[in-house]
């Protein structure tokens, strides 16, 4: 029986190793069958917008054609398939564009899934393409399919408010395995630098075994440091996993200062395999160094600029100029995000005010939708971003670089190589990110120094939003990076372009905005960033002036509770309110709570 166990987890790991099929699950995928009216075969679409045509087609003699005129018309092109709750899909296909235009991002494919009542539960909405494009290929991985999903539906769609000519073919939503293994490196929590008060290296490793049918017993894991200018291992360690969720640590005494490779190994021992590998870059600094550091996030997630604890509390912007930072000025704001990458003289102009700005190289990769001119391939993102960085690496007025805003798992390679270019080309400025994308968190973990996630739920979703989302960005990372949120203080209106699409549609109220932000607070956010000046300055539902007065009051409000908020004095255990509507949490600042 030893010898069969043995054999059948060779056999079992050898299938793990080769690569994984899964068969298509969309039913006419090329739109090649047709009805007796002329409608392809498992699709459900308006003809009037949505028809099948002969020509243009990426393969076979067929293709699904989407023309649209008129910007309040927003329909869909359906088919139910059977996804399986619990696990990840993958959605592909090629689309052609003509003509896309409007404010949102194209024409794409998504996923989604409701519970047996009907009820929205979740999906996947991977972005599009606009403009005019030959065929080119859309591939998103989904995360996994909520657990009460009973009704699925992959969806070809043009995004609302967009016209013009869109097509599609070859459609594919395929079941993958996700990753066996996933690891967060929990400490140290910045750029893996290990300080000389860093006690110890602890990584957290998540197991996903479901999808390769093993148990936590079945596997072992280790940790190994490895010094990367001899490769020789430092430190270990070993253990078989208990659960799915594991915790290892390494001591750091005795380590030199240098460069080193976490390495984290999840092996089968009967079957003599690795099943999956994983990685993380460790710096130890020496004294000197890290007293060097002009501004860089600590132990606790705050923000240390000159070192005292910094809240960054700001706003959105487009471009620069004195007018606007004359009014921004007379605030509580002590930093903003201008969408237009400044030059020197708008960052002196800015260090004028007294103001720190976080400098946008969000759009540097080639294919996305504002990259800029003179980006013509990857290849050229990393002159691009190290040209500016040399440039403006000094300057007073600097906080931090904004490195991606809501890109997708597409770009996941350069994502993770640009966050590394930024800890190589300026080791005193972090990098922040903000992403919509709530439920997939988890996998971009190398691509940043500090979180944010952008609800926006007023007028239509509750204000409780703000907290749940500040939750998740926080517990994806179990509490590992800090958070700086960006609180909703614009109209949607300023986004639609009908007066039928705007009715309704107003700016949040001074009370909830005021509620949004301390919730954001509460669950943990150490920064607050706006959305946006820009767009009350430009709203006709509420004057400028009042609703730039309320928010004024609000970054008063919070800048007089900084020393509180950003206090790490240890505080008393306090019983959780019974009322789950309630966000709450406790400082204490000078010896009171």
């Amino acid at each position: 029986m030893r010898y069969l166990l043995i054999a059948a987890l060779l056999a079992a790991t050898c299938c793990l190793a080769q690569e994984w099929e899964a068969p298509n699950l969309v039913q006419n995928p090329g739109f090649e069958t047709l009805d007796a009216d002329g409608r392809p075969v498992g699709w459900e679409g308006t003809p009037a917008v949505y028809t099948v045509v002969d020509t243009p087609a990426h393969s076979g003699s067929k293709a699904l054609q989407f023309v649209n005129n008129d910007p309040g018309n927003y329909v869909l092109c359906s088919q139910k398939i059977d996804l399986e709750p619990g696990w990840g899909y993958e959605v592909s296909g090629w689309i052609k564009t003509e003509g896309i235009k409007g404010e949102d991002n194209g024409a794409t494919i998504c996923l989604e899934w409701s519970d047996a009542e009907g009820n929205y539960l979740g999906g996947h909405y991977p972005a599009g393409f606009k403009g005019d494009t030959d065929w080119s290929r859309l591939k998103s991985r989904s995360g996994r399919v909520h657990e009460k999903a009973a009704s699925c539906t992959v969806v070809c769609y043009v995004r609302k408010g967009m016209t013009g000519k869109a097509w599609w073919d070859d459609i594919q939503v395929t079941r993958w395995r996700m990753p066996a293994l996933n690891t967060l490196l929990m400490q140290p929590n910045y750029r893996g630098q290990v300080t000389p008060d860093t006690k110890e290296i602890v990584v957290q490793a998540a197991l996903n075994l479901h999808d390769y049918k093993l148990e936590p017993a079945d596997t072992r894991l280790k940790a190994e440091l490895v010094a990367m200018d001899g490769g020789a291992t430092v430190a270990s360690t070993e253990q078989v996993p208990e659960s799915d969720s594991v915790t290892m640590a390494l001591p750091t005494a005795g380590l030199e200062p240098g460069r080193y490779a976490l390495h984290i190994t999840l092996s089968i021992p009967r079957a003599r395999r690795d099943l999956a590998s994983d990685s993380w870059r460790i710096r130890v600094l020496t004294d000197e160094e890290a007293k060097s550091r002009t501004t860089y996030i600590d132990k606790h997630n705050r923000l240390i600029r000159d070192g005292e604890p910094f809240f960054p509390l700001g706003m959105y912007w487009s471009g620069i100029t004195e007018s606007d930072l004359s009014i921004y000025a007379d605030s509580a704001f002590n930093c903003f995000m201008p969408y237009g990458a400044p030059d020197m003289k708008k960052l002196d102009l800015a260090d004028k005010y007294g103001l720190k700005v976080f400098f946008s190289v969000k759009d540097i990769y080639h294919g996305s939708t504002y990259c800029p001119e003179g980006i013509e391939t990857i290849e050229d993102e990393r002159a691009f971003i190290q040209e500016r960085a040399e440039q403006y690496r000094d300057h007073p007025a600097l906080l931090a670089w904004y490195l991606n805003d809501e890109l997708s798992l597409e770009f996941m390679d350069r994502l993770e190589a640009h966050q590394e270019w930024m800890e190589e080309l300026d080791p005193n400025h972090p990098t922040w990110v903000v992403l919509y994308q709530v439920g997939l968190l988890e996998q971009y973990a190398r691509t940043f120094d500090v979180i944010g996630t952008d609800p926006y739920p007023i007028p239509n979703s509750p204000a409780a939003r703000a907290a749940e989302w500040t939750k998740r960005s926080i517990d994806a990372f179990a509490g590992s990076r800090p958070a700086w949120m960006v609180p909703q203080v614009f109209n949607w209106g300023n986004y639609r372009k009908t007066e039928e699409e705007k009715k309704g549609l107003r700016p949040p109220t001074l009370e909830e905005m005021r509620s949004m932000t301390w919730q954001c607070i509460a669950e943990g956010a150490t920064g607050l960033i706006y959305y946006s000046f820009f767009d009350i300055k430009r709203d006709k539902a509420v004057p400028f002036t009042t609703q730039w007065d309320y928010v004024k009051r609000i970054a008063a409000e919070v800048d007089d509770m900084i020393p509180a908020i950003l206090s790490v004095e240890p505080s008393p255990e306090i019983a959780a309110p019974a009322a789950d509507w309630l966000n709450w949490a406790t400082r204490t600042l000078d010896g009171v709570t």
